[in-house]
């Protein structure tokens, strides 16, 4: 009985005691290396998440500059718009000017240069080419719906307005960033 005894206490691999408790010492052969194959898929996914995180913030960036150069485009059309509105085509009161005779073919088109009925607003911004706008021919235009109907001389003006950014196409400058936008005016007799 006592040699069953003995070879069932050296059946058991021989163990340390150390301050955080037992541990096999005869046990190291045997280590697959699973926590350092848990640890590299964790820092890919980690690294993944990284690269992902860091192409959002890209987008953001460019989708904010984006909306800035739109809205810089928007607020010069509208520069140009006001000034045209403000000049009076009968060429009476503080700003005369003489309207283009013939329309714009086709305002969203418009490269911004008028030989006649045309002008822009001067040092709009920095960065920004000059604003423009444009004074068509006179068209009647029905006010409201009472009858009997009641017409209105209106001049259309068109206004062109580029953003800040600009790209460069083949050495050629090139607004990345354009509005062009309309309204009409009944001048002043």
């Amino acid at each position: 009985m006592s040699l069953d005894i003995m070879k069932t206490v050296n059946a058991r691999p021989a163990c340390h005691l150390t301050s955080r408790g037992m541990h096999q010492v005869g046990n190291r052969r045997r280590q697959s290396g699973a926590v350092l194959v848990i640890g590299l898929i964790i820092l890919v996914v980690l690294t993944l998440l990284g690269v992902q995180s860091m192409r959002t913030n890209v987008a953001q960036e460019r989708m904010a500059s984006n909306m800035r150069d739109r809205n810089v485009a928007f607020q010069a059309a509208e520069a140009a718009l006001r000034e045209g509105e403000r000049a009076n085509p009968n060429g009476l009161g503080p700003t005369p000017f003489t309207h283009d005779p013939n329309p714009l073919p086709n305002p969203a088109d418009w490269d911004g240069t008028a030989a006649v009925g045309g002008g822009t607003v001067i040092n709009f911004t920095d960065g920004v080419a000059d604003p423009a706008f444009h004074m068509g021919p006179p068209e009647y235009v029905r006010i409201g719906l009472t009858l009997p109907p009641e017409y209105r001389l209106i001049y259309p003006v068109t206004a062109r307005g580029v953003g800040i950014q600009v790209e460069t196409l083949g050495g050629t400058p090139q607004a990345t960033s354009i509005v062009v936008i309309q309204s009409g005016v009944e001048p002043a007799n």
